[in-house]
């Protein structure tokens, strides 16, 4: 592809993009239904090109490929809207009395994706209905190695009455496509190697395009004696050799306690001769390709002249080819050291707790783990010491089909997420808009600059950041007086129309996700209608928080609040079957649990003149 071809193509995805930006992330969303529908409608034709062309079992196609995809595409037409929506954010009330803060999301306009070959639908279609959902066009360059795949992603797009332009479909090959970063696109999204992904961040550095790459990985499992054995070595089995290894998640490294090390092993090896190898469309394995395996074999035969031992296949021959199990693996040897895609899996023990995160860390690929035991205080313990982006506990790979959870690697492994809000995100921009009252002519920070208002700026700073313990929790409850006293001085006295007022939540213990609130000045809508609060949001709880604060500003009067912990982020209070929240809830004045809704009045409060906080502790309905 020429520079020239390549700006062409991005001239046509801009000329579309400013329309269906323009469009309201629902309309988006109701279209890329169309999407979903074709998919649905061809997804036994859509799976078997893509099993002949990747070469694998036509059920990994069918559930890995196009199930996983769809899942994803409902996910957009019911959240993405939710997701992307503007909405108040706080502010510290020490520097921004007055003031308002409101943040929304943009398109960051054109998006080329980079799709590899190993899951040429999944891998590409997600990045692309994502960056559709947030309002971008798209130049898709899918793997020269799935042509025909790529032919039936344009023909799906075009049949889903996708504006023109605003999806298109390439499969040149790698030199060739660098021309599209030397076109300067909006944004980069790229799977595929480590290697491939170091080359596309160089590029994109040079036009400081941002970029998220989802690149390899050397997974690791850790199986401790009180596992499961039957799960875990069903697991790892399939962890390992889903289709032959080539999957970016695949368990690459597997580290038992000694004291079951043996045994594991030896099931280990029992239940990899049981799979059925060959080319069978419904065979569990389909062996590599010479050139596919032509670098794992290396790797191999590199390995075992380190010293390491074969267990399977019994032939040498067709290590690589086959399902392959090595233990004994010096840690210099390539397999541990570089990204390998294909059907090999090392096995060692280990002593202790410590020793098998030492081990699993030692990797400079950081993508996926997983744990295997029965005590779930260790499994947690344990996935919080470990570096990769994710980790599944007493299971493999399946997590990464979760539409509502980010998905992403870190180190060699990549950076950047996607999946979930964040895919959504990322594939955004945020612009924020400060909103300041205009009743007074100046600011105490404008010109022009005296000793006076720097003595009084320096006493506030001491007050505020200078004290500790039971002095530094006084300061920030007399912090508003305090500034109420200094601006007066400062500015001159002002006429007051609003009041600051703060609610202090209790939160409960790992608490997760977004905090919502809803301040009610009525009982029309209290205490869930979102549509007829007068304040509402939504701030993100910060790891291993046990109180956030919610600062706005109110006029004189009576209100409730509600406040829940939106632990799955889709910005609504969850309800079990008879209609009790499962998520944590409360309201103000903190009355006792009931059965049914609070009632206005037994929540409402009145807010004078003066800056007021009340307090507000979640609590498990159900």
């Amino acid at each position: 592809m020429t520079s020239a071809t390549s700006d062409r193509i991005l001239a046509r995805a801009r000329a579309a993009q400013p329309a269906w930006a323009a469009l309201t992330v629902s309309r988006r969303c109701a279209i890329l239904g169309n999407l979903r529908h074709e998919i649905a409608l061809q997804c036994e034709s859509i799976a078997d090109t893509i099993a002949r062309e990747t070469s694998k079992p036509l059920l990994d196609a069918l559930s890995g490929d196009v199930f996983v995809t769809l899942e994803h595409l409902r996910y957009y037409e019911s959240y993405a809207a939710r997701i992307l929506r503007p909405r108040r954010i706080g502010k510290s009330f020490f520097l921004f009395h007055g003031a308002r803060f409101e943040t929304s999301f943009e398109p960051h306009g054109v998006a080329v994706i980079f799709g590899p070959s190993n899951y040429p639908l999944q891998l590409s279609v997600i990045p692309l209905i994502t960056a559709l959902a947030a309002g971008n066009a798209v130049v898709l360059k899918c793997s020269e190695r799935t042509p025909k795949t790529a032919t039936v992603i344009a023909s799906l797009c075009a049949k889903a009455n996708l504006p023109v332009n605003l999806v298109q479909v390439l499969y040149d090959g790698p030199k060739q496509s660098a021309a599209l970063i030397d076109a300067r696109p909006d944004f980069i999204f790229f799977t595929g190697s480590s290697r491939h992904g170091q080359q596309v961040a160089e590029r994109a550095a040079k036009h400081l395009i941002p970029t998220v790459l989802e690149l390899g990985g050397k997974d690791a499992s850790l199986v401790f004696a009180d596992c499961h054995l039957d799960r875990a070595v069903e697991g790892i089995t399939y962890g390992a050799f889903s289709n032959a290894g080539r999957v970016c998640v695949a368990v690459k490294r597997v580290y038992v306690e000694a004291s079951i090390h043996a045994e594991f092993l030896a099931r280990l090896k029992h239940r990899i001769s049981m799979l059925r190898v060959n080319t069978d469309p419904d065979a569990d394995f389909f062996p590599l390709t010479e050139d596919a395996q032509s670098d794992v074999r290396a790797q191999v035969e590199d390995a075992l002249s380190c010293g390491a031992t074969l267990h399977w296949p019994q032939d040498r021959a067709t290590a690589a080819y086959e399902p392959t199990l090595l233990t004994d693996v010096p840690a210099e040897a390539r397999i541990l050291t570089e990204e390998s895609f294909g059907p090999v899996l090392c096995v060692a023990s280990f002593r202790d707790e410590a020793k098998a995160i030492a081990l699993a860390n030692a990797s400079p690929f950081a993508l996926s783990s997983s744990i295997w035991t029965h005590n779930q205080a260790r499994a947690r313990r344990v996935a919080a010491q470990l570096s990769a982006g994710s980790c599944s506990i007493n299971d493999v790979i399946r997590n990464i089909a979760n539409p509502h959870a980010a998905f992403g690697g870190n180190r060699l492994s990549g950076y950047g997420r996607y999946h979930g809000p964040e895919g959504l995100r990322s594939f955004s921009r945020m612009r924020t808009i400060m909103v300041a009252s205009d009743r007074r002519t100046r600011e105490i920070n404008w010109f022009p600059f005296n000793s006076r208002t720097r003595h009084q700026l320096a006493s506030l700073i001491r007050f505020r950041h200078g004290a500790t313990g039971l002095l530094g929790r006084l300061s920030r409850l007399l912090l508003p007086l305090l500034v109420s006293a200094v601006l007066p001085l400062t500015l001159g006295a002002q006429s007051k129309t609003e009041t600051h007022f703060t609610i202090d939540v209790h939160l409960t213990q790992q608490a997760q996700g977004e905090l919502a609130y809803l301040v009610f000045a009525s009982p029309s809508g209290f205490p869930g209608d979102r549509d007829k609060a007068l304040r509402h949001g939504f701030l993100p709880i910060p790891s291993n928080a046990q109180h956030l604060r919610i600062d706005t500003d109110l006029p004189p009067g009576i209100y409730a609040v509600t406040v829940y912990e939106d632990l799955n982020s889709n910005h609504k209070l969850d309800h079990n079957l008879i209609g009790l929240p499962r998520e944590p809830v409360g309201v103000s004045n903190n009355p006792p649990a009931r059965f049914g809704p609070p009632h206005f009045d037994e929540c409402s409060f009145h807010l004078g003149d003066t800056a007021q906080t009340i307090t507000i502790t979640l609590v498990h309905a159900s």
